[in-house]
């Protein structure tokens, strides 16, 4: 197994994440670390890293470097951001990091900056068009996306860190920030925002945020709301949320913030300076939502590799190439799961007149079908419990939320009954929700009974429509009595769901 490195250098903290990629091609991640250097520290005007500060950050680098040898590295990259990219005594302290630690830096651009972080959303997050923010420590990086792909990018020389130092020091004091502190950042932002022409033409775009200040915002927010899945990449918040998280973030001291529920300790003291930023630019441009990204400059780098040999490191279906890359993570029969998930999307397609669903469903059914083994990774006995676990467990890119839920379900109900029980996450789905998923798991198990053999013993199915009766016809190679047999298993789930009787005959030779 070929094993990355990458090692992001910012502003406020040092970040390594490891990934192995396997011979077929398959990847996962094996190894996060992180520590709090505050490299832009008292940086000032003459923007000079200061000497406390290069040693915090050598240190955190040799605790990497360390990591990096136990875990068996087989190729680094390494890249410095906004701190490194404005000092002046850049040479310099690149010289003695790789003297120190063997790491050699290479420090990018705004632009390339904003490519990285652009590469780590595209590639994770379904969207088509809206606006990616990257609040780092000195910089925030805005990028614009239409048709998926990167058409506008600015990157501001300020962050949570300097502003926080350079516009509200009283931060991280024992005093709450003055208004007067607060009112002139927040009029610096919103007149540093305007000048940014092409937001103001966006009509309410989608924001997709990354860094720590977006997701300390989000933490805070499921906090707030006892939200029922632990999942921070693609979780949504309203402006209203932000706004108000902000109002009761900047009106308390130092410590009042610490003990905020979902808040960093470590980041309480630059955290009103970054939500000043993300809710100055809702503001601008007038953002209809906040999708928070689990994804950024790391996972753009790793992109940006795994895909070396594409004009573009994009993937053209995000959640096609997430559940292909787990079918062959996971090993599962990939011809098995293929073959039951064209039966269930074909019995889907065929059945539209009786339940009246669309292409939202028909997604959330087609993952369900593709991974509904993948509890057999963890144990055969019970492996549609250990599905639902997996499928809400590993990230699923491209899902909402609710979207993975669901299919979580309709996977679990592959072998049984669905039980109905939504109650723990009844803040995620609704009661019509569950009967969807009802109906999906229905059509999901009959396809597993006509694929009971692995086997590929139908190839086919076809479903003639009657007052009372819905007569599916299995077109097979040879005698699949038991499939049909498994089949009319679900007759009384079918009747129940769909309120239809489930007949099953055979059609040998197609």
């Amino acid at each position: 197994m070929e094993k990355i490195g990458i090692i992001d250098l910012g502003s406020n903290s040092v970040r390594l994440m490891i990934v192995g990629i396997a011979p077929d091609g398959s990847y996962k991640l094996i190894d996060e670390a992180k520590e709090s250097v505050r490299l832009s520290e008292h940086m000032g005007p003459e923007a000079t890293l200061k000497p406390i500060a290069i040693e915090r950050t050598i240190e955190a680098l040799r605790l990497f470097q360390h990591l990096c040898r136990a875990h068996g590295i087989t190729r680094t990259d390494c890249v410095a951001t906004a701190a490194v990219r404005q000092a002046v005594n850049q040479k310099e302290f690149l010289q003695q990091v790789k003297t120190a630690t063997g790491l050699d830096f290479r420090v990018l651009t705004g632009w390339e900056e904003a490519q990285a972080a652009y590469n780590g959303v595209i590639n994770t997050i379904d969207i088509d068009r809206g606006v990616i923010v990257d609040i780092g420590g000195g910089s925030t990086e805005v990028i614009r996306i239409e048709d998926r792909r990167m058409v506008q990018a600015i990157s501001l020389p300020f962050g949570a860190v300097t502003l926080t130092e350079n516009r509200i020091d009283s931060a991280r004091g024992p005093n709450k920030p003055s208004e007067e502190q607060l009112k002139a950042l927040e009029s610096f932002l919103a007149d540093q925002f305007a000048a940014i022409d092409w937001l103001k033409d966006m009509e309410s775009p989608t924001i997709v945020g990354l860094g720590g200040t977006v997701r300390n915002l989000s933490k805070i927010d499921r906090k707030r709301k006892k939200y029922s899945l632990d999942i921070t990449h693609n979780y949504r918040m309203t402006p209203k949320d932000v706004h108000e998280i902000y109002r009761s973030v900047k009106t308390v001291n130092l410590e009042q913030r610490k003990k905020i529920p979902g808040l960093s300790k470590d980041r309480a003291d630059i955290i009103v300076a970054g939500l000043a930023i993300i809710s100055a630019l809702i503001n601008t441009a007038r953002g209809a939502q906040l999708v928070v990204s689990g994804s950024g400059l790391r996972d753009g780098l790793f992109y940006q590799y795994l895909l070396r040999e594409q004009p573009i490191p994009v993937v053209d279906d995000v959640v096609r190439h997430c559940v292909n890359n787990l079918m062959r993570y996971y090993s599962l029969e990939r011809d098995h799961s293929r073959h039951v998930a064209a039966l269930t999307l074909s019995m889907f397609d065929q059945l539209t007149a009786l339940h009246e669903m669309g292409p939202f469903e028909r997604r959330i059914l087609e993952v369900a079908s593709l991974l509904h083994d993948i509890g057999i990774h963890v144990n055969y006995y019970d492996h549609h419990k250990h599905s639902f676990y997996l499928i809400t467990s590993t990230r699923l890119n491209g899902l909402t939320h609710r979207e993975i839920l669901m299919a979580a379900f309709v996977a679990m109900a592959h072998t049984k009954t669905f039980s109905g029980n939504l109650l723990p996450y009844k803040d995620i789905l609704s009661d019509d929700d569950g009967r969807t998923i009802r109906k999906l798991g229905v059509i999901l198990r009959i396809a597993e009974a006509l694929e009971r053999s692995e086997a590929g013993v139908v190839s086919a199915v076809r479903l003639h429509h009657h007052v009372e009766n819905v007569h599916l016809v299995a077109h097979t190679r040879h005698s699949a009595d038991l499939e049909i047999c498994d089949a009319y298993k679900v007759a009384p789930d079918f009747k129940k769901v769909f309120g239809r009787n489930l007949l099953v005959s055979a059609q040998s030779g197609a």
